[in-house]
């Protein structure tokens, strides 16, 4: 059944910093385009002796009283473009809290600004939030890195859209979103194969993955083009991050979709330097679109 694809409101979460910042002009663009209400959502983690002083004089705390100025001052402007916005201050833990917002406020796309965070030698998390929240929201989620150009245009045009596979049904499941903003921005699409493992030395895999492909894409897109079925279109595994933000750049690419779970050759790179340096080297936003689970309902179409 193909996704019915909307663009009604969007939830942009942000911690005021300057990668927050530069969501926001996309966040506002998209909703301008789409004539969308933005849902602005500041999560706090309140210290204990705020909330301890929350809990006995019955009144918000300062860092509660600050979060709302600052929360208000942002949705003030962004209301000077025309734009229906809603603010919402909430305490817990960033990610639970964003997560369930997506659901709570029925969002159709989620906006998150990238800023990576080390935990060991070899773990990057993608702003000690993002990577739980990339892996289990229910929406598309849109990040935008420190590398991303500032300066967005309200009335955004995008030159171009890469679609990145790797032959997945995770993968197809972000196709209609390419096609839905390649139409809507009228941004040719480029698609490239990232070819798994597993098929490197073997021919018939190949073959095999291809067409169960084109079958993924053809039950997921109404109209098919002959080029999201080439088998000949395709990436060899193993190319460097950089490689592929060359190509991104050099299709002028404004933005890069590709579909996530952590089953799938992307998904589980999730766990590593991949998507984390996909998504903080990126000079254009990255679309990030989960596989609904089984019995899922929300756009069933």
């Amino acid at each position: 059944m193909t996704t019915e694809i909307k663009v009604e409101r969007i939830l942009f979460a942000t911690d005021f910093l300057e990668s927050s910042r530069l969501a926001l002009d996309y966040a506002v663009s998209f909703a301008n385009h789409f004539k969308a209400t933005i849902v602005m959502l500041h999560v706090l983690e309140l210290s204990q002796a705020a909330r301890e002083v929350e809990t006995a004089t019955s009144r918000p705390s300062l860092m509660r009283k600050v979060g709302q100025e600052r929360l208000e001052v942002l949705a003030k402007g962004v209301r000077s473009f025309g734009i229906q916005v809603e603010a919402h201050v909430e305490d817990g833990i960033p990610s639970e809290v964003i997560l369930s917002a997506v659901e709570r406020f029925d969002a159709d796309l989620l906006v998150l600004g990238v800023h990576g965070v080390h935990r060991g030698l070899e773990h990057l998390l993608i702003g000690s939030n993002t990577e739980k929240i990339l892996l289990s929201a229910t929406c598309p989620t849109l990040t935008v890195g420190a590398h991303v150009l500032s300066g967005v245009d309200p009335k955004l045009h995008l030159d171009a859209v890469i679609y990145f596979s790797d032959f997945t049904l995770e993968a197809t499941t972000a196709a209609p979103y390419a096609v839905f903003f390649g139409k809507e921005f009228d941004a040719p699409i480029e698609v490239c194969q990232l070819l798994p493992v597993t098929a490197e030395n073997n021919k018939r895999l190949k073959i095999e993955l291809a067409n169960d492909y084109c079958k993924s894409i053809k039950s997921v897109l109404v109209e098919s083009d002959s080029e999201w079925c080439r088998p000949a279109f395709q990436l060899e595994h193993g190319m460097e991050i950089d490689q592929i933000i060359e190509i991104a750049q050099s299709q002028h690419a404004a933005l890069i979709v590709l579909g996530v779970r952590t089953e799938s050759q992307l998904g589980r790179h999730l766990h590593t330097s991949f998507a984390y340096n996909l998504l903080a080297k990126a000079t254009c936003p990255v679309l990030s679109v989960r596989q609904a689970e089984a019995g899922s309902t929300k756009e069933d179409g």
